[in-house]
């Protein structure tokens, strides 16, 4: 790295710690990331009369062989992630079938 390009990145970080400290927003990714966290929180902390693992079965959207590995996968490695995002992230559950579950969750609470 040359010294022009050392400077450079210098000032560009004293600039963000600058903004930062004035309450300027944040990149868009920390943005999504700081709303994800926020949202698994909130989801956690809600009590459901339905898990949303059954649902998924009774909706045929998952299999059992399926749910069974994401919740093994979430209890272990994948603590921090929700069964949702795990689903989708593996290809055994799209998108639209976990929103269509969650609705059902909440309809159901």
């Amino acid at each position: 790295m040359t010294l022009a390009t050392e400077i450079g990145y210098e000032k560009l970080r004293a600039d963000y710690r600058e903004q930062e400290a004035r309450g300027i927003p944040m990149s868009v990714r920390e943005r999504y990331e700081k709303a994800l966290a926020d949202l698994r929180i909130r989801l956690r902390q809600r009590t459901h009369t339905q898990r949303l693992g059954e649902i998924l079965l009774e909706m045929n959207a998952v299999d059992q062989s399926a749910l069974t590995q994401a919740l093994d996968e979430q209890a272990g490695e994948g603590a921090g992630l929700l069964l949702g995002e795990i689903l989708v992230r593996r290809g055994w559950a799209d998108s639209d079938a976990i929103r269509r579950g969650v609705e059902r969750q909440a309809e159901l609470s």
